[in-house]
């Protein structure tokens, strides 16, 4: 099966068809209490990057929030079979497990298996030229749980700020605590630089352990660049030299422009371009040693 560019697959608990025609009950506990959790999964060039870590963490967030078993072998082997049939080179894999369908009630049924529900779509890089001249961001209260750290699907609080952004044109809303405290954007993670010196802040609940935030790490402390994970405040934020973004569709993104004021000198930094086009190297060597979807259609995982 391949399917056009703006056609999405679906794989709802291991059948395969069009998303048109997929479906779900109205009593899933993911559509009545947004009881689940996701990943998403970026692959270029028929290569799924990162795929390991998403797993890792995957696994993780199944445990956090006591979801029913399920069997990640067959659910990998879901995601590469969805992949390689949709025939995408550049796309997205959307993955989401639910805690089953049973009557409304808030207290988790018993004996209810998990739904999965997998997701596969062209992903145009539409990107790429704010990577090379960065892009805006408006800041916004921090209005989600108190356990970002879970990748839920109950995200409410970051659609509303990233439908602010939206309308102020900018790519991303920064989040602030009502302590001051500055923890990630709506759906990528955030770096500063002050004094030479990457900020982000510490892993613990109040934010999302990102992947390419985990890998940017990992090549800041190869390349020597001194790293501190502490949480800006929001006095702090108006005085940074640099500040990006990172995620899995955003990849290293400069930010230029923060609430309509420049950003340092109001473009991309030194650092910031430095952890750039590192990433840039590391995307291509992880390519050399993951399998294309091609490989994984003829069942060569």
């Amino acid at each position: 099966m391949s399917i056009p560019p703006g056609k999405i697959l679906a794989c709802v608990n291991g059948v395969i068809g069009p998303a048109e025609h997929a479906t779900v009950s109205v009593l899933d506990r993911g559509h009545v209490f947004g009881d689940g959790i996701y990943e998403v999964v970026r692959v270029d060039k028929g290569r799924l990057h990162g795929m390991d870590r998403h797993w890792r963490r995957l696994d993780r967030s199944l445990r956090a929030l006591q979801m029913p078993a399920v069997d990640l072998n067959l659910l990998r082997s879901q995601v590469e079979a969805t992949l390689a049939a949709s025939g995408h080179t550049d796309a997205t894999i959307y993955l989401q497990v639910t805690r089953g369908t049973a009557p409304r009630a808030h207290a988790f049924p018993a004996d209810t298996p998990a739904n999965t529900l997998i997701l596969v779509q062209h992903f145009p890089d539409d990107k790429a030229h704010l990577r090379e001249k960065g892009a805006g961001v408006i800041t916004h209260p921090d209005l989600r749980w108190a356990r970002c750290d879970i990748k839920s699907i109950n995200l409410l609080g970051s659609v509303l700020a990233a439908e602010a952004a939206k309308r102020a044109g900018c790519v991303e809303a920064v989040l602030i605590r009502e302590d001051g405290v500055v923890t990630e954007c709506a759906h990528s993670s955030l770096f500063a630089v002050v004094d030479g010196v990457l900020r982000t802040h510490p892993l613990d609940p109040r934010i999302l352990p990102g992947i390419t935030r985990e890998i940017v790490l990992e090549l800041a402390a190869d390349l020597g660049i001194p790293c501190r994970q502490k949480a800006l405040r929001s006095d702090e934020l108006r005085g940074v030299d640099e500040l990006f973004l990172t995620s899995t569709t955003s990849r290293v993104l400069p930010l230029v422009e923060l609430d309509g004021k420049p950003v340092g000198n109001g473009k991309p930094g030194p650092v910031t371009c430095s952890l750039r086009d590192a990433f840039t190297a590391w995307e291509k060597a992880d390519a050399l040693k993951t399998p294309s979807s091609n490989a994984l259609n003829a069942g060569e995982l």
